[in-house]
């Protein structure tokens, strides 16, 4: 160590090409106590291994990259900085900086209120004249920081490596122990525990944190501070906002008979829980509420409200939204007043769904074998009920805005239009062809797909009007049918039909082996036909137009193969010029645009 008089002592460093810094220290003045020394400067190498010691000259890009430098020099020589004064001017801006030793200059004197009792601090600060200062140059238009002054000599001692991380410059709390902290703090750990966790945790002893008890209580209070403050102002941004919602609400009763909406109030009589159904949603639910399905996955952050989606499938397998809550919490009182949509809304008429609710406490989600789930319960609905939510709450910026987007995805007017896909006849049988004219094609493809795997099983028939079907193939697995003619009855033990409202393969196959021709009208759902849909359209005319164009081209292309097929050369020829033409073809279809919107699909697309 190198110690000097203890005080009103300063140096000015003058640059030299060595850049050794104790080659640039002059004394200017004199000391008035000459037998008190000060720990100026550790020579140690450990400390000061490629670590130059600022200098006046020296060039920095930003003050912020000069206050850095400086910070890490003092920590490497046992004392912290602080930023004093800075000059300001129009044409440069900040200009100049102050940086002191944290123990520069003298804490001022406070006047002590008379009758209060007040905590005497000692003050750190000395007087220590040690310091950097620097200046802006602009030099070929870029900034440059210049140290203009500066001085190492402290009056007062300077710290060890084990003390000098202490000062409060130094004693940080990084971003994980924060987490931690605030984790521990929120289980009721009181304060010196989280230290003695945070110390076994890291596997040192007591102490060797880099921050002190006291960092911990301080910000976990300020953290507290600052929690509080924010939840005040979101509950009343919340309230407001709340407010407008229900003003929303109110509007679109007067603009709207069928618009119906429910509101609870908590004993502060604030807003706590609220629904609301459009009239396009009531009209919708009366067509195609048989299953509803209640989706609770999101929740607002900002507002902190669970929102509840009640959403069903149409005959086309589109989603439809039926109304929405926004709740409080998920709590068993907020779940069972959203789930009373049923009274308030005037929908306690249908009896399936008052059954539903009579019962709700025997609901079991993992298990719906033999109960109507309308094709809801797949993976590809939900991964549209996913998206269409989405397509909700990515425009949403505060409630009223969301309340407008809920309104446009329950406005039927902004559906898209169905366009009438071609169902193409694939088994020739009548009682298919029935059904294309009734089903949608949404449906209709569920059910061709049972009836061309129909034709795969065998029957053989047993007492009690009961069948027992089996795979040609699988003939240990097999599945009971009873079927009653004078009711138009079946059912079968696999029950696809009481889960979608489909005949199964099962049942199909033994309506075929008694000569049915058409699908009993019980087993063609209202549900799932055509004139069930919340848009009309016309299919007749476009369905009987492209039965005589499949005809003509099944007929063409009968002749073709029956006459290429009596020689190889034929065969041969056939084969080439029809890939040539067909690729032709079909290159120049694809660049003509659509006209009609009528799209023929050829295509099988199983659905189990």
């Amino acid at each position: 160590m190198v110690s000097i008089p203890s005080k009103n002592v300063w140096m000015r460093r003058q640059q030299c090409p060595c850049r050794d810094w104790k080659c640039f220290v002059t004394y200017e003045g004199e000391a008035e106590d000459t037998t008190a020394g000060t720990q100026l400067i550790k020579n140690d190498s450990a400390s000061s291994e490629a670590m130059v010691a600022p200098y006046v000259g020296m060039v920095f890009k930003s003050d912020d990259e000069a206050f850095d430098y400086y910070s890490n020099f003092a920590r490497k020589n046992g004392f912290s900085i602080r930023k004093e004064r800075s000059r300001l001017s129009p044409q440069l801006g900040i200009y100049k900086r102050d940086f002191v030793c944290y123990r520069s200059g003298y804490a001022p004197v406070r006047k002590k209120p008379t009758g209060e009792h007040h905590r005497d601090r000692k003050s750190v600060r000395c007087g220590c004249d040690a310091k950097m200062y620097l200046s802006k140059e602009v030099v070929d238009g870029v900034s440059q920081w210049f140290i203009v002054q500066f001085s190492n000599v402290h009056n007062h001692e300077l710290l060890e490596d084990d003390q000098v991380r202490l000062l409060p410059a130094y004693r940080k709390i990084h971003e994980a122990d924060q987490e931690r902290i605030l984790l521990l703090s929120k289980a009721g750990f009181p304060v010196h525990r989280i230290v003695k966790v945070l110390e076994l945790e890291k596997g040192i002893h007591g102490g060797q944190l880099p921050f002190l008890e006291r960092d911990v209580r301080n910000f976990v209070q300020n953290r507290k501070k600052i929690i509080q403050e924010n939840d005040a102002l979101l509950t009343e941004k919340r309230e407001n906002d709340t407010m407008d919602l229900l003003e929303a609400c109110k509007a679109a009763k007067d603009g709207d008979a069928y618009f119906v909406y429910d509101v609870t109030v908590d004993e502060n009589d604030k807003v706590e829980n609220i629904a609301w159904s459009n009239g396009d949603s009531v009209h919708a639910y009366t067509m195609f509420g048989d299953v509803v399905y209640f989706d609770t996955t999101y929740r607002s952050i900002k507002y902190g409200m669970l929102f509840a989606a009640l959403l069903g499938i149409d005959n086309y397998g589109k989603i439809i939204f039926f109304g929405c809550a926004l709740l409080q919490d998920e709590s068993h009182h907020s779940f069972a007043w959203a789930l009373q949509m049923v009274s308030k809304f005037g929908l306690e008429s249908d009896k399936h769904a008052a059954l539903l609710f009579s019962l709700r406490s025997y609901w079991v989600s993992s298990y719906t074998k033999g109960f109507f789930v309308a094709c809801m319960a797949t993976a590809s609905y939900l991964k549209s009920v996913d998206a269409f939510l989405k397509g909700i709450f990515d425009a949403q910026t505060c409630l009223r805005s969301f309340f407008e987007q809920v309104a446009i995805h329950s406005n039927v007017k902004n559906y898209a239009r169905e366009e009438m896909q071609y169902m193409h006849i694939r088994t020739c049988l009548p009682m298919e062809k029935h059904a294309r004219n009734v089903l949608t094609p949404f449906i209709f493809k569920s059910l061709q797909h049972e009836l061309v795997l129909a034709m795969q099983y065998s029957t053989s028939e047993r007492a009690n009007k009961a069948y027992l079907v089996r795979h040609f193939k699988n003939m240990d697995g097999e599945h009971l049918v009873v079927w009653i003619p004078e009711e138009e009855h079946i059912q079968c033990s696999c029950k696809e039909f009481e889960s979608t409202g489909i005949l199964c393969r099962h049942a199909l196959r033994v309506l075929l082996v008694n000569n049915y021709f058409q699908l009993p009208e019980r087993y063609l759902l209202s549900r799932w036909r055509q004139h069930s849909s919340l848009l009309p359209f016309d299919n007749q005319s476009s369905q009987n137009g492209n039965d005589d164009w499949f005809q003509e081209f099944h007929s063409l292309t009968g002749t073709l193969f029956t006459e290429s097929s009596f020689t190889k050369q034929r065969s041969s020829y056939v084969r080439e010029e029809l890939r040539k033409e067909l690729t032709r073809l079909i290159s120049e279809v694809r660049d003509m645009p659509a006209a009609d919107g009528v799209t023929m699909d050829l295509t099988l697309t199983p659905t189990g």
